[in-house]
């Protein structure tokens, strides 16, 4: 077996990740808000570090709130169904 079989047998036995249409109206903002907020806060960081700079200190406090409303909206989705379907009924 090559390295090469190795790792596309490795690669067969993950996870497959959920298709877009898979995922709720509810998991699309969260997402939504995690990439815009991760970009938001790259863009404002880099406005302050060129300078000091209100526009960039706004956008960095900003983009930190929309991150942290992702992350709640994302730990108020609860479990996947894959992990509730997988629980031990009491």
């Amino acid at each position: 077996m090559s390295a090469r079989d190795a790792g596309e047998e490795r690669e067969g036995a993950r996870r497959p990740a959920r298709r877009r249409e898979a995922w709720s109206e509810a998991e699309l903002r969260a997402r939504r808000a995690l990439g815009g907020g991760g970009l938001l806060l790259v863009a404002g960081l880099a406005l302050v570090g060129v300078g000091p700079s209100d526009a960039g200190m706004a956008l960095t406090l900003l983009a930190l709130a929309l991150l942290i409303y992702g992350i709640h909206s994302f730990g108020r989705l609860g479990p996947e169904r894959d992990e509730r379907a997988r629980a031990p009924s009491p």
